[in-house]
């Protein structure tokens, strides 16, 4: 004879299994809803956690530059940001080594970087350099670690010049290329000559026959306008503002796509003047060759925090600047393609050997 079933000894079991299989669906359920809260407001720790590296002493910030320059005083605003809010943990030193296009200050960078931190500023010459010549390092011989922003040209003439526009120096060129002084520094292929090349070759004219007189600084240049030994003079918009609340200069025309602000607001651009083009003197930070990768994100963001700051946004404004934070990916395609269309650009320009 069979004893009977104990209920007492097997609901207990039934129950546990029971428990055991609705834990199994919950665990199911947050395994499938895991993904999308991790991309809401996870990743962002996480980044964070893989970025954990930082500065284990001082870094150094090369400019190429000397001190008191454009150039420079971005490299002064993003020092200061990430010493006050201790983003490295150290001092950050500015060095500044002028000279070769900036490639002084670079090849430094990458020598100091055996044995320190090291970051520096980038733009345009490390796309020019090569193919004019200054500097053999190139945008692929550094880590591109942030696109900062974008800064335009301005073409400025003295303030009594009969040239009114863009429209009537065009017309001067057409009929004689080399009618006008076209003044540019620090050097051909810098950012103040390629913005004038760019403006007359959209206009349709030969930019190689252009009359470009170099000086060692964008002051020079403006100097030379306002003493009349110049006829124009063409360097970034931050330069301009105290001459022309002064009354000294008329501004003809700024590289940017749309007008600039604040006291840039009345200045056209060349395509209100039917030249179609447009041109950036666009500013990055830079590292050395193969940085690590929680090394670049630290960096990307560090840069981020500055470019966020207040300061930050204020110099903006001052020096009419427009934003354009780029990291990754997206910063390293932005200069291969600013690469490619200097080198379209420079193609008539280029010395015949």
């Amino acid at each position: 004879m069979q004893p009977e079933p104990r209920a007492c000894a097997a609901d207990p079991v039934h129950a546990d299994d029971a428990r055991a299989h609705r834990y199994q669906r919950q665990r199911r359920g947050l395994s499938a809803l895991l993904p999308a809260a991790l991309g809401s407001s996870l990743l962002a720790p996480i980044a964070r956690a893989q970025a954990a590296w930082r500065p284990p002493r001082p870094v150094e910030l090369f400019v190429g530059a000397a001190p008191g320059g454009s150039i420079d005083l971005t490299a002064r605003v993003i020092q200061r940001t990430l010493d006050e809010r201790r983003l490295t943990g150290h001092p950050t030193l500015v060095v500044n080594r002028p000279g070769a296009g900036q490639g002084i200050a670079w090849a430094q960078m990458i020598e100091r970087a055996r044995s320190v931190p090291t970051i520096a500023m980038g733009g345009p010459n490390l796309v020019s350099n090569p193919v004019t010549g200054l500097h053999p390092i190139d945008h692929a011989d550094v880590t591109t670690l942030a696109i900062l922003f974008d800064d335009y040209m301005a073409l400025a003439v003295r303030a009594d010049s009969p040239l009114k526009s863009m429209r009537e120096v065009v017309a001067r060129l057409r009929r004689d290329p080399g009618a006008l002084s076209i003044g540019v520094a620090p050097s051909l292929g810098a950012g103040a000559h390629t913005g004038g090349v760019v403006a007359l070759r959209s206009a349709g004219l030969d930019a190689a026959a252009a009359r470009f007189v170099v000086y060692k600084a964008a002051g020079e240049a403006i100097l030379a306008v306002l003493a009349g030994d110049l006829d124009i003079a063409v360097g970034t918009v931050a330069n301009f503002p105290p001459h022309l609340q002064s009354g000294r200069v008329r501004l003809l025309a700024v590289t940017a796509g749309q007008r600039l602000p604040g006291l840039m607001a009345g200045v056209p651009t060349l395509r209100e003047q039917d030249i179609d083009g447009v041109y950036t003197n666009w500013r990055s930070v830079i590292g050395p060759p193969s940085m690590p990768r929680e090394q670049v994100l630290f960096w990307e963001e560090a840069l981020a925090t500055v470019t966020g700051s207040e300061e930050w946004q204020r110099d903006l404004a001052r020096n009419f600047w427009t934003p354009n934070f780029l990291t990754g990916e997206p910063a390293r395609r932005y200069v291969a393609e600013q690469a490619r269309q200097f080198r379209d650009i420079y193609s008539v320009l280029a010395p015949k050997r």
